[in-house]
């Protein structure tokens, strides 16, 4: 299936929603991020202009790094003693910002449930799920393909979609995932698709200080931390920090407040790869990673079953030591460095 023709049937199939029974589930991946949260607000938006009914059942709070986006109240908490009752009304499940089921969390086994599984990605993991598989690596954001998305409904149905408010979920879901326009995986297609949102009279400079400006005390001094214990190995090549559940409780911090951290750690000089580990509530550990183009991020991480970006990807791991985990990931980095 080509690119083109993975666009045309997920168009068919969103399409076709309008006269079957039900609703569209659409997940995004756990640990949600301006990106996954601002496509699929933008692509609930325009199929609630066409009578297609969609429905975002989340398993955890938003960081108030994005409580400014428009349609939060389209949202509804998840809750699992109500999954027969959500299943029958879901006729289709589109998972967007994950190409797995496993990444939607308590989720997945609502949407497992569905009929049909469709995917909108642009990582390349391990992981896959669903019939309808769009998967485009070379997108910066999803951002960017549920741009091109709603231009193909638009299309389809002759009448327009954009709006303010799809402009503004889905620049955030772009400059969120492009660091600001300036990470490597930022492209001519990329600004084209900016400079087409930018027609619908977006506040760019509320967006970029919600996402990259806006902090909390907390968040200060779990920074300054989880730098001072930061550890570097193989002459500085090597950067890796830790955060456990103590350590977010004594900052009176939370997962949120490590957003950006691992960007500093690999901005320090010499630095080619860098990783953060952090301990999730339920104990399973989390690694994110940054890395330079000396070190190839998404295939380290399908070593352990993740995914990503060649200079961004992350994997997890089940409940063990911090150190372990550390020990583990130091030991099979240096035979890449």
């Amino acid at each position: 299936m080509t690119e083109l023709d993975s666009v045309s049937q997920l168009v068919d199939r969103l399409l076709a929603a309008e006269h079957m029974p039900g609703s569209i589930f659409i997940y995004p991946h756990v640990s949600i991020d301006g990106d996954a949260l601002g496509s699929m607000l933008a692509l609930a938006n325009a199929l609630g202009q066409l009578n297609i009914r969609v429905r975002m059942p989340l398993d955890e709070e938003i960081t108030d790094r994005l409580l400014f986006l428009p349609e939060l109240d389209r949202l509804e908490p998840f809750d699992e003693s109500l999954i027969a009752e959500l299943a029958s009304d879901q006729q289709f499940a589109l998972l967007v910002d994950c190409s797995d089921s496993e990444r939607t969390g308590r989720r997945k086994s609502l949407s497992d449930l569905s009929p049909q599984i469709g995917v909108i990605d642009h990582h390349v993991s391990g992981g896959q799920s669903g019939f309808l598989r769009w998967i485009d690596p070379k997108a910066a954001a999803v951002g960017e393909m549920v741009y091109d998305l709603i231009v193909e409904l638009e299309k389809r149905k002759g009448r327009p979609l954009f709006n303010q408010t799809i402009g503004i979920l889905l620049m955030t879901a772009i400059i969120s995932d492009t660091g600001g326009f300036s990470f490597s995986n930022v492209s001519a297609r990329t600004f084209r698709t900016a400079a087409a949102l930018m027609e619908h009279d977006i506040d760019l400079r509320t967006i970029t200080y919600y996402l990259f400006d806006l902090t909390s005390q907390e968040r200060m001094r779990l920074m300054g931390r989880v730098f001072a214990d930061a550890q570097f190995h193989y002459h500085g090549r090597l950067a890796i920090a830790l955060v456990d559940q103590e350590l977010l409780t004594s900052c009176g911090a939370d997962d949120a407040d490590l957003e950006g951290v691992i960007g500093h750690l690999r901005n320090v000089a010499g630095v080619e790869v860098a990783f953060l580990i952090r301990e999730l509530p339920g104990q399973d550990l989390r690694v994110n990673i940054r890395s330079s183009e000396e070190f190839n991020a998404a295939e380290f991480a399908r070593l352990f079953g993740g995914g990503g970006h060649p200079r961004a990807a992350g994997l997890q791991f089940q409940p063990m030591p911090l150190d372990k985990a550390a020990a583990l990931i130091i030991n099979k980095a240096g035979e890449w460095l």
